[in-house]
């Protein structure tokens, strides 16, 4: 495992720096395709987006199993990335995680990720994504804003019927344009998971974390915890079943941070960011239909390993 950081000046720049890094680290490229294990990842890059499908195989240079959805990072019309920008990669394999971070415009933040889950006996590949928005995600006609459900300790998450998704399963229920998937085989035939709701089958977002998120920080010390990074599925007779974990991500909140320093916490390093761009007063952010260009403090911590 390792972080890398540099500048790029395109997002071709940056598929091509993300190709680098993961060959370098075991993954096999061919015909445009990353593998490695059950994780088959295709990149796409333009002017205007970096796009990540993900799926089961490879027939060529194709993806097959892929993912409904594809996930990307996203130049809007509105709010354009000002090149170069600042790009970190966390790489990590046992189990794999790729999380990469665009910083870009002072202090505007993306983020593009991919995974396996470890949990065991959910049928599948349990390969996951995530992103800031949905592949579908127009930048010439969709404007770059934030929508939070925050208003209660049961409701929280990106609410994505325009803009941002924010990936990291960070979603609540409602909403069109969510950004975070994972292959499961529960409740029925091994599949995509791109659905979130109370249906069997669908996923639940982070509203089972909104009362610790909306605790945070400590009112004592004014510190912050990290709080795992939990994928539910709804089942039968009003069941739920975590179908991932993720191993090198937390949840947090930025109130009172230093996104410049490491998190130290014993022998643990971690790096703090917004999901998109912190706002210390609007601290939980603005929900439908106004929205806003920021996403209060909440933040995901990745582990850091010079």
């Amino acid at each position: 495992m390792a972080t890398f950081t540099g500048q790029v000046a395109s997002f071709a720049a940056l598929k091509a720096a993300i190709e680098t890094t993961l060959t370098a680290r075991g993954w096999t490229l061919a015909s445009g395709i990353l593998s490695k294990g059950v994780a088959f990842v295709q990149l796409t890059a333009s002017a205007t987006d970096l796009r990540l499908q993900a799926g089961t195989g490879q027939a060529g240079a194709a993806l097959t199993g892929a993912c409904p959805q594809a996930v990307k990072l996203l130049s809007f019309s509105n709010a354009p990335i000002q090149w170069p920008a600042e790009a970190v990669l966390h790489v990590f394999d046992a189990p794999d995680e790729i999380y990469v971070v665009l910083r870009y415009n002072v202090d505007r933040h993306q983020h593009l990720n991919v995974g396996v889950s470890s949990m065991p006996q959910i049928g599948g590949t349990g390969l996951w994504c995530s992103g800031s928005f949905r592949g579908d995600v127009v930048g010439a006609s969709a404007t770059c804003r934030v929508f939070i459900a925050a208003n209660s300790g049961t409701d929280l998450g990106a609410l994505p019927y325009d803009g941002l998704g924010l990936g990291f399963f960070f979603a609540s229920a409602a909403g069109s344009n969510h950004s975070s998937f994972i292959h499961c085989g529960l409740e029925g035939a091994p599949a995509w998971r791109t659905t979130y709701g109370g249906s069997p089958g669908e996923l639940l977002g982070v509203s089972h974390k909104a009362g610790l998120l909306h605790a945070l920080p400590s009112q004592f010390n004014q510190a912050t915890v990290l709080l795992p990074i939990d994928v539910l599925m709804a089942r039968q007779a009003q069941g739920q079943t975590i179908v991932a974990t993720f191993a090198h991500a937390r949840y947090c909140r930025l109130d009172h941070l230093d996104l410049s320093q490491p998190l130290l916490y014993g022998p643990e390093r971690w790096r703090a960011y917004p999901l998109h761009a912190v706002h210390p007063v609007q601290r939980n952010g603005a929900g439908w239909p106004i929205g806003a260009q920021h996403s209060g403090t909440f933040g995901v911590a990745l582990r850091d390993v010079p």
